[in-house]
């Protein structure tokens, strides 16, 4: 709101100057033809499919590797890519694929460990996994030395230039309250809001056509580490559980755009919620009787997962438990778990084998220029830039 209090200065300023007729301030329009420019937090460094694991670096992924299946961008349904066919066997454990570059597929679901069992020969690819098909619209499916929707023609740790017919991507590495202020500016077409100004950026007539939220299939989640204190002491763990701060993570981190996470699966009904506080409550006067556990967190490279991170220690510590930040071997970490593609189990099945405290599901604020047209962001946060077209 700070940031939106001078530019309403100066609106009400001109209007008392002697204009005849208000007129609702707009963003600049103009850009180089033919380019967007895309501002992320992270860029994709090696750029290896196979390493994508957070929002931006998937983005980057997708833009230059084609894996071999898609999904619909808004119902999820499973697309063509490099394979044109798949069926499943009788007992629908093995899946048969017709692919282009069907032994380069093998090769990379051997390497990244998504089917160590897969199998190619001439242009049929065999998963003996009943979920092959949605494992094949991973980002680390993508073979790398197969061309992706974009051809590169240049890439460093911090900008990578792609082209794809008539339209060039210019993806840039901004800190996100760098980027706002380009955006604003016209400097660049797509940005992301920074953490903590969700709200003021919906508040602020010049910003708030072009704020784009999307709710992911992620969450912020505690994990604990094996052989860690939390693991050692499961009435210690159960006490984090419960008492997790999930209402002040909720209001400061996704802006209250997102609900608090009690599981894996679907944001909890309010029935589960009221539960939850109800536990919350009993698991507090209880503290006093768990033993005295210190358990050390890693203080996450994140900005935004830091911020939520020391939310939750700070509340912790406030009654009675023992979290604190140090280098070392850490006995539980805060992660960002983003699902891999979009169905119900792909968050369970991606914390598969570790112990999560679940915190809060997440949301995406993007900045969109009005230059583009059929940006279309889906809930694993990808955008398919094959489809964005810019306006004259």
């Amino acid at each position: 709101m700070r940031r939106a209090a001078p530019l309403a200065a100066l609106v009400l300023l001109g209007a008392g100057c002697g204009s005849h007729a208000s007129t609702k301030p707009q963003l600049p329009a103009g850009g180089p033809p033919g380019v967007v420019r895309i501002a992320l937090a992270h860029l994709l460094w090696p750029l290896d499919p196979a390493r994508a694991r957070t929002r931006d670096e998937t983005v980057v992924a997708r833009a230059l590797f084609a894996t071999p299946l898609r999904t619909d961008p808004r119902t999820g349904a499973l697309r063509p890519g490099l394979c044109s066919s798949w069926k499943p066997s009788a007992d629908r454990r093995r899946w048969s694929f017709h692919c282009r570059h069907a032994q380069e597929i093998a090769i990379e679901l051997k390497r990244t460990g998504l089917a160590s069992n897969a199998t190619s020969r001439g242009r049929t690819l065999t998963v003996p996994s009943p979920n092959a098909p949605y494992l094949l619209t991973e980002a680390r499916a993508a073979p790398p030395a197969v061309p992706g929707p974009f051809r590169l023609l240049r890439a460093s740790p911090t900008r990578i230039v792609a082209e794809r017919g008539g339209l060039r991507l210019d993806l840039r590495q901004v800190d996100p309250t760098t980027a706002a202020r380009l955006f604003r500016h016209g400097k660049l077409d797509e940005a992301p809001v920074p953490l903590g100004d969700l709200q003021a950026v919906l508040r602020d007539p010049l910003l708030r056509p072009a704020v784009r939220i999307r709710r992911l299939l992620a969450v912020d989640l505690v994990v604990a580490e094996p052989r860690g204190a939390l693991i050692r002491f499961p009435a210690v763990r159960r006490a984090y559980d419960d008492t997790a701060d999930r209402a002040d993570y909720q209001a400061l981190v996704p802006e209250l755009e997102a609900p608090a996470a009690e599981n894996l699966v679907a944001p909890a009904s309010a029935k589960v919620v009221r539960a939850a506080v109800l536990a919350a409550g009993r698991a507090k006067s209880r503290v006093s009787k768990l033993p005295q556990v210190a358990v050390r967190f890693a203080r996450p490279t994140d900005p935004d997962l830091a911020y939520g991170a020391g939310l939750l220690v700070a509340a912790w510590r406030d009654i009675g438990l023992g979290p604190y930040f140090a280098s070392g071997k850490p006995d539980a970490r805060v992660e960002r778990l983003l699902a891999a593609y979009p169905r119900p189990d792909a968050l369970r099945a991606a914390a598969r084998g570790e112990t999560v405290i679940p915190v809060s599901w997440v949301v995406d604020g993007r900045l969109v220029s009005p230059r583009l047209r059929g940006w279309h962001e889906d809930q694993l946060g990808a955008v398919d830039y094959s489809r964005v077209l810019l306006k004259r």
